[in-house]
């Protein structure tokens, strides 16, 4: 099974299943900003603002321990359905130093998804590579035909074979093919087939 890894959605999975993102920290962000104006009106060192500081204490570890039970649920049945997992190598740096998409990046908790992933199929004894995702969504998972696209293009439309699906799912199936080149997983490979894909 193949992995791309996203913010709106988690992850989209070659087999066409999508791992939605709940979005633990969003759902809680305007709770989290009135107790934190609050702390900021109050006097400093009080005990009413002690209190307040500890209401956002449990709020932040209620959100983490709902996103960690979440990843920890995931991982556990993603290592349990499949025999191979590949995901992509990302370095999710450019995410978490973008204004933009830090806070949906922490948020998702990709990074984290990652870990679980690495130590639960190692720990079963299942193989997990991490394939170079360059051109994996530009690149067709049906004939292998570049098919260029803006980020903002959502669906992939092969002009050659006919293929359309979700952007997405499109990568997660180059992902998943990539993990079978050979040596296994290498990392800068780019995405051929022998003599048809390899994508079930």
């Amino acid at each position: 099974m193949g992995i791309d890894v996203g913010l709106k959605s988690i992850a989209a999975l070659s087999t066409g299943e999508w791992i939605e993102n709940p979005r633990w920290l969003h759902s809680s962000l305007a709770r989290l900003r009135r107790l934190q104006r609050r702390a900021s009106r109050q006097v400093t060192g009080s005990q009413r603002q002690h209190k307040t500081y500890r209401q956002i204490a449990r709020l932040h570890e209620r959100i983490t321990n709902q996103r960690m039970d979440f990843l920890h649920k995931v991982s556990r049945r993603l290592v349990d359905e499949f025999d191979l997992i590949a995901i992509e190598d990302l370095t999710l740096a450019f995410m978490n130093r973008n204004p933009h998409l830090a806070l949906a990046s922490h948020d998702a908790g990709v990074g984290i998804l990652r870990q679980m992933l690495e130590y639960k199929a190692e720990s079963a004894g299942i193989p997990l590579v991490a394939v170079n995702p360059a051109n994996t969504s530009q690149v067709c998972s049906g004939c292998g035909s570049i098919v260029p696209k803006d980020l903002s293009v959502r669906v992939h439309a092969c002009s050659h074979c006919g293929l359309v699906l979700d952007r997405d799912v499109n990568a997660a199936r180059n992902i998943l093919t990539l993990a079978f080149q050979n040596p296994l997983g290498r990392s800068g490979q780019a995405v051929t087939w022998a003599a048809a894909p390899c994508v079930a």
